[in-house]
This record gives C-alpha cells, sequence and structure tokens, in this order.
C-alpha cells in the first residue's frame, strides 16, 4: 500500500454456460433479507474471469470486523473481498496466517463472495519450495470458491522484501502460475503493481542497488539511473502466458507531493494517475488492452486523518465521496473489470497517524457509496451466471 504524489441477497446462483456476466435476474444488489451460504459446486469455483461489468470488491480486517458486517453496513452485498497471508507461513500447520487463510476462504464462501489471496513473500524467494506452492494450490482448490491470487503485489515498490527484484520477482511468480495452474483451475493468477508515481521510491528498505543486475534491468531508458522516466511497470510483467489478471494499487494521500492532508482529490487526478492526460504510463492501455486482459483496482482509498494533524482542512465526507465519484466513473477504462476499496482503519508509518480509510463507518459516506455500486454495471455476490474460462 503505497503511492507518491498525490499514493440483497441476491436472487441466487443462477446457472448458465457462458461468460461471467451480470443478468437480468439481479434486484441491484441491496441486501434485503438474510444471508445464505454460497453452493459448493462445479460454478462456485471455477475460475474468476473478466465480466459485462465491474465486481464491486472490499479489503476489511476480519478480526474487527466480518464480511457479514461490511455488507451490512454498506448495504451491498460485495462480490469479492481481499486478505493478506505471509507466505509459507499460511500453508503451515501451526502457524496462524493458515488458520486465517482457510477461515477467510470459508467466510467469502458463506458470504456468496470470490476471494483475493495477496501472497506476501516477507521472507524472500529463498524461504519456499515448490512443495509449499502446491500446498497452497490444494488449499485453494479445495475451498470451492473462485479465487484471484494476488502474487507478490507491488513488486516495483522499495518497501517490501521481494519488491525490486525483477528477475527473482517473475521466476517466482512464473513457477508458482505453472504449480497452481496443473491443478486448481479455480485460481485466477493476478499481477498487480503499485501505480508508479514516485517510482521508483528512492530510500527504501529495498530499493534497487546501483550497480546491481536488478539496477540495470530497472533502467528501462538505459540513461544510468532510475527515476519517473523508466518504466515503472514492464520490467517485473511476467507475461501474457501467466497472467490472468493485471491491476495496480493506488491511495489518495493528498493533493501534494508530500502524504497526509485531508484534502479534496483535485479534479482529474485519477484520470491521471490512470495515464490520462499524464506523462506515466497508461496501464490501462498497455496492460489490459493491448495485453487483453481484465483489470482490476487492488486497492484504493482516501486518505483522513480525523485530528487533521497536518491542517488540510477537508472533511471526511467531502474527501471520500469526491474519490468515490472519480475512482468508480469507469467510462473510459472498458477493461476494468473489479475495484477493492480498501476499508481499515490503520496506523501508517508514511504519516505517523492513524488514517481511517473506511467507508462504512460514517452512514452518508455509506448511503453515497451504496448509490453508486447499486448501479446496474456494477456486479454484487451472486449477481452473476457462472465463472468459466
Amino acid at each position: 500500500m503505497k503511492n507518491n504524489r498525490k499514493r440483497l441477497v441476491a436472487l441466487g446462483l443462477c446457472l448458465a454456460v457462458g461468460l461471467f456476466v451480470q443478468t437480468g435476474c439481479s434486484s441491484g444488489g441491496g441486501i434485503l433479507g438474510s444471508r445464505t451460504d454460497f453452493a459448493a459446486t462445479a460454478e462456485s469455483s471455477a475460475l474468476p474471469t473478466a465480466a459485462d461489468g465491474v465486481y464491486v470488491g472490499a479489503i476489511i480486517a476480519e478480526g474487527s470486523q466480518t464480511i457479514a458486517d461490511f455488507n451490512a453496513r454498506t448495504g451491498i452485498r460485495h462480490a469479492a473481498f481481499c486478505d493478506f497471508f505471509k507466505f509459507p507461513e499460511c500453508v503451515t500447520d501451526g502457524q496462524s496466517d493458515r488458520g486465517r487463510l482457510l477461515g477467510f476462504l470459508a467466510s467469502c464462501r458463506e458470504n456468496g463472495a470470490m476471494a483475493m489471496v495477496t501472497i506476501e513473500l516477507s521472507s524472500g524467494f529463498s524461504a519456499y519450495s515448490d512443495d509449499d506452492v502446491a500446498s497452497l494450490a490444494a488449499i485453494l482448490k479445495t475451498e470451492n470458491v473462485p479465487i484471484f491470487l494476488r502474487w507478490g503485489h507491488e513488486m516495483n515498490g522499495s518497501w517490501y522484501a521481494w519488491g525490486q527484484k525483477p528477475a527473482q520477482y517473475i521466476k517466482s511468480f512464473r513457477n508458482a502460475a505453472q504449480i497452481i495452474k496443473k491443478s486448481a483451475e479455480n485460481v485466477a493468477m493476478t499481477w498487480t503493481p503499485n501505480q508508479g508515481w514516485g517510482y521508483p521510491w528512492e530510500g527504501g528498505q529495498y530499493s534497487a542497488a546501483a550497480g546491481s543486475a536488478d539496477f540495470t534491468a530497472l533502467d528501462s531508458n538505459n540513461d544510468g539511473k532510475i527515476d519517473e522516466t523508466d518504466d515503472p511497470y514492464l520490467p517485473f510483467y511476467p507475461g501474457d502466458d501467466v497472467v490472468d489478471w493485471v491491476g495496480f494499487s493506488f491511495y489518495h494521500w493528498s493533493n501534494r507531493l508530500e502524504r497526509g492532508y485531508n484534502e479534496v482529490p483535485y479534479t482529474g487526478k485519477w484520470l491521471e494517475a490512470n495515464g490520462v492526460g499524464n506523462p506515466i504510463s497508461n496501464f490501462h492501455t498497455e496492460f489490459a488492452v493491448k495485453r487483453n486482459k481484465p483489470m482490476m483496482i487492488s486497492e484504493t482509498s482516501a486518505f483522513f486523518e480525523s485530528a487533521d494533524t497536518k491542517g488540510g482542512g477537508a472533511n471526511e465526507i467531502a474527501v471520500k465521496t469526491a474519490w468515490l465519484q472519480q475512482v468508480y466513473n469507469t467510462e473510459s477504462f472498458p477493461k476494468l473489470a473489479a475495484i477493492f476499496w480498501f476499508n481499515i482503519e490503520k496506523f501508517e508509518t508514511e504519516t505517523s497517524t492513524i488514517v481511517d480509510w473506511r467507508i462504512s463507518q460514517d452512514q452518508q459516506i455509506a448511503a453515497t457509496y451504496r448509490e453508486i455500486v447499486e448501479k446496474s454495471l456494477f456486479i454484487k455476490g451472486r449477481d452473476y451466471l457462472k465463472i468459466t474460462r
């Protein structure tokens, strides 16, 4: 989670052969009535793929908020949820992340949602074996949930142990994809770097060292340095044959280079972040359109700190409403097929403050969000025919 400048029940599971598309049987996604379990069928465990619409997703802190509670607070049964798991801990008996992974998948299934499993290679590329990857595939296959497997997210950043090591990352991703695709047909391999403003985020713990092979690989224009004129994405791309979905993370931290101001995002910021009228590479064009891949926004939210430490002055409703209106206006991005809102209150080292990224706590913000995603464009939990290749 980094970026610089400013980082119903539905009417049931309808089955048919074809694309994963929104149906006329939808009642709009509002949670009217009680929750029913997601049937463990071949349809429920097929591969998540692009649809005629945009899946509404969210990232919540299980333990402080459940999927059912988030759906109730927002009035929307979400199509997908995301959580983060250390690897290989999440496949190791006795490790808490293994229990968390199993619980998360079960919760997604019970709430009629797909799961996005974000794998964190916190101990490095040599800390796990092919057997560990095979164990992960077995867990993901067994749970009968359509899964986005987000392998080593934000790998272009300098803040994670797997970051800015393009050759090792690509090898790791490809190897994982080849093992998982042999047995877990319900898993879509998902590649999501960080949005490129501020690249290469110099001074991070895992910045590529000058003179190293990684540094040379990231110097895409061969001018002897790495800066925003270099490609922040392509050196990390594992290849069309192993990537099913593409996407990126991007947060509104403020309207300045310095993060941490309560400020209403300026008009057009979201378009600029996507490379529209801005020198940054147009991710949608380069990786979704040209490579014919469905695209997601894997993480997004808008900064709000209740103490307003830096004096930005804007109120929470204004900040988050403006960001919602920009991000969920998808007209310029026809390949955009999923958006995950980061709905957690947490301490951020970048600002040394508690930041409230949530839309579910304030009733007016939740109502604005609901009004936006109730539109027929947005696909909710169980609001589809069938997930297929």
